[in-house]
């Protein structure tokens, strides 16, 4: 269960967290067929690539800090922050409550609900902006 819960902390730090977008990155902790929910908007493979380069493109640091995290089998829960710090200068911030689903070692789907604790109305869907 160890390498699950892992698994999904390293996905945040390494693709979320990181300011340089990789494909490969992504790729290495994402399956292909890997679909997200954020907030009742779906997001396919391609279009979570999307989402990820344009937070790249929007952003200068990206900060996430699991707050808690529980694993059952495949399925890590997580409770965690992300802090944004974007190009005009302005600061972000989202309360975050995830579930993810793995399989064969990658993440297959994430249900998540986010909620804006600082930032502009614009920023709102920052979660699943693509």
């Amino acid at each position: 269960m160890k390498k699950t819960t892992q698994t999904v902390i390293d996905a945040l730090q390494n693709v979320v967290c990181s300011p340089e977008h990789s494909e490969h990155e992504i790729a290495l902790y994402f399956d292909p067929g890997y679909q997200q929910v954020v907030d009742g908007h779906r997001l396919d493979y391609r279009e979570f690539i999307q989402h990820m380069a344009l937070l790249k493109s929007q952003t200068t640091q990206i900060k996430v800090s699991v707050l808690s995290a529980v694993t059952e089998d495949q399925t890590v829960f997580t409770h965690h922050h992300v802090n944004a710090a974007k190009i005009q200068g302005e600061h972000c911030e989202f309360e975050v409550f995830a579930r993810f689903t793995l399989s064969s070692g990658k993440i297959i789907r994430c249900e998540e609900l986010t909620r804006m604790i600082r930032g502009t109305s614009g920023d709102r869907d920052l979660g699943g902006r693509h």
